[in-house]
């Protein structure tokens, strides 16, 4: 994963090539993902990337970020607010609260949040 010139944020877009490789890492195929005919006639009118996929990005970011203080004894809190769609941009923001806290972001271009999360570094 590539880090923008800016260490507190980073932006991506989810194709669908991603969400269908994630589907095929994890063998969840479920239709929402995959099946545009499907997931047009469900609540989200399309197809959108697995939470999972989403929060794993956002992982990678904070690896690139934080690198080995990561692998230490940290704690990872998210919570799934909005659907990511297929071919949707999202931003992930960083923003150190202390030397043990950093809350995270992750908004799509429509200014909706997506994922809020929380990392402690114990």
């Amino acid at each position: 994963m590539k880090e923008n010139n800016i260490s507190n944020y980073f932006e991506i877009k989810i194709t669908q090539q991603m969400i269908n490789d994630y589907a095929e890492a994890s063998n969840d195929y479920n239709p929402i993902h995959i099946d545009e005919e499907f997931a047009s006639s469900s609540i989200f009118k399309s197809r959108i990337a697995h939470g999972m996929l989403t929060l794993s990005i956002i992982m990678e970011y904070l690896y690139d970020v934080y690198s080995e203080k990561m692998l230490q004894n940290t704690v990872f809190e998210a919570r799934l607010k909005n659907p990511v769609y297929s071919e949707e941009k999202i931003k992930i923001c960083l923003e150190e609260k202390t030397k043990e806290k950093i809350s995270i972001t992750c908004k799509k271009s429509n200014g909706d949040e997506a994922v809020s999360a929380s990392l402690l570094f114990k």
